[in-house]
């Protein structure tokens, strides 16, 4: 039986690593990018403070149109050989560096979402990697182990909490630093709701363990 759960958890790891991988892949222009901005914005800034004044940041928003047909005709179709417009929905801005969009309420979010994201996703491994110890020593069904599937389920739900006040922020602060013709600020993304499923399952699961450990104590009592 352990022989069974230590290979389930390999899977489980290996599913994980797969996934990061081809996301990855499918991404890879889009990070190595990510990465070459964020780095040449840091030199902006740093530039900016020693009295520099030309040069720029980038920054990724999202946009909605305030109506649904705000088109821009600005691609040409080589099949038909006509511009067809398009709908701008996602772009990337080079703006002055020394502008920040920080609110007071961004910086009080942030400083509480930042550390409880680290926190939460340190936690739920540690946790985990501590289950499969105690199962492989034998200890797997006790209170401690309920508690440990129940703290995985908090962390679970942390994260997601956790990703919320991240997008808030980046939405806050994007917000106050663009104001575009036509289009509203948008959230550069939502959080997967596969963390909330994640941990509310743990929580059930944990309470399952629990009301079945009493069970069978009161049968034994009984007995």
């Amino acid at each position: 039986m352990k022989r069974k759960f230590n290979i389930y958890c390999i899977l489980l790891l290996l599913a994980i690593a797969f996934g990061f991988c081809l996301n990855i892949y499918h991404n890879a222009d889009d990070i190595a990018l990510g990465f070459k901005d964020a780095n040449h914005s840091v030199e902006a800034q740093e530039s900016f403070d020693e009295g520099k004044t030309n040069m720029k940041q980038i920054s990724y928003i999202n946009l909605k149109a305030k109506n649904d047909n705000k088109f821009l005709t600005a691609v040409k179709n080589n099949v038909t050989g006509q511009m067809d417009s398009i709908q701008v929905g996602r772009v990337r801005i080079a703006t002055s560096a020394g502008n920040n969009g920080h609110t007071l309420l961004s910086l009080i979010i942030e400083t509480f979402t930042v550390p409880l994201y680290l926190c939460c996703a340190i936690g739920f491994w540690v946790i985990f990697i501590k289950i499969i110890l105690a199962v492989n020593k034998g200890k797997a069904f006790d209170k401690k182990t309920d508690w440990k599937i129940k703290l995985m389920g908090i962390f679970s739900i942390g994260l997601y909490l956790a990703e919320w006040g991240l997008t808030c922020v980046n939405y806050l602060e994007s917000s106050k630093m663009y104001k575009i013709s036509g289009y509203d600020i948008s959230f550069n993304h939502y959080p997967s709701c596969y963390l909330l499923y994640l941990g509310i399952g743990m929580l059930i699961i944990s309470q399952l363990l629990t009301i079945g450990r009493k069970i069978k104590e009161e049968q034994e009592l009984t007995i």
